[in-house]
């Protein structure tokens, strides 16, 4: 193997070693899916894209900073990315390859080697790119630059931090569009947020419901049960007393007849005597007189 090849290999292996090992130093243990933002800024001899790939799902901005990239061959599908920084680089093509970021409002090519307009026609297929920088590039000084690329971006807002009428952007603008995309996502978040909150509610008052009308349910029926029970028991009651009334009745009776007024008492004891006297004459008649 010649020397140069020994060379062209080292480099091939410095430059995959210095990205990857970037990469590992930033996410360290976590998840590549639970990433949202990556800076590999100034590694060095980076000329293609190594170690990042479609897990970094949820990644939301993204900077390659002056690193010698020469191509974005190898870029992800990143579908939540919304800024891109590839500002100082050598990139003159292959902008095609940021498709798969259907999300990107923010991309940075300042510093590279785009000559002609041709080369950025691929960023018509990025529908929500507001904000596009490529100062320093030599396609800035391509006649009727400016309006040809805001007739081929439609929705682009600024141009090289200048609006369509030349007004320079505010810094603060940049802030307002993130603030828009966070307030956008947590509404959507807060809306699923609310409609469960209002589902649970919904259960909480069907369940308030049930148990008021299960507890009024209970009590009338307590009440009636209440009610019988006392009517049950005035009833017994009422028997009670007229049975006790009749018994009453029937004693009084009973003592009328056994215990006769003292009149007939009297009348009573004088027949006695008066049986007994006969009898005792009747006896006299058979024996001898008796003395009185």
């Amino acid at each position: 193997m010649s020397e140069q090849n020994m060379q062209d290999e080292n480099s091939v292996a410095t430059e995959q070693n210095s990205m990857v090992h970037r990469i590992a130093l930033e996410v360290k243990r976590r998840e590549p899916s639970s990433i949202n933002e990556l800076v590999l800024d100034n590694c060095a001899r980076c000329y293609s894209i190594q170690g990042l790939t479609d897990e970094f799902c949820n990644l939301r901005v993204l900077s390659i900073i002056n690193v010698g990239l020469q191509s974005l061959a190898k870029f992800p599908k990143l579908p939540k990315l919304r800024k891109l920084y590839l500002s100082d680089n050598r990139l003159s093509s292959g902008l095609e390859n940021l498709e798969g970021c259907p999300n990107l409002t923010l991309l940075i090519l300042a510093g590279n080697k785009f000559k002609s307009i041709d080369e950025l026609k691929p960023l018509s297929k990025l529908p929500k790119l507001s904000i596009l920088d490529l100062m320093n590039c030599e396609v800035t000084s391509v006649d009727g630059y400016r309006e040809t690329m805001f007739n081929m971006l439609p929705q682009l807002k600024y141009l090289d931090n200048a609006d369509k009428d030349g007004e320079e952007k505010d810094s603060d603008d940049e802030d307002d569009e993130d603030e828009d995309e966070e307030d956008n996502e947590n509404g959507a978040s807060d809306g699923e947020d609310n409609e469960g909150e209002e589902e649970d509610e919904y259960e909480e008052d069907d369940n308030k419901t049930g148990l008021k009308a299960l507890y009024n349910g209970t009590f009338e029926e307590g009440d009636d049960d209440d009610e019988e029970s006392y009517e049950g028991n005035s009833d017994e009651e009422e028997e009670e007393s007229d049975e006790d009334d009749d018994l009453s009745e029937g004693d009084v009776s009973a003592e009328t007849i056994e215990k006769p007024s003292k009149g007939e008492k009297r009348k009573r004891g004088a027949d006695d005597q008066q049986d007994n006297v006969v009898e005792n004459s009747n006896n006299d008649d058979d024996g001898p007189p008796h003395k009185i």
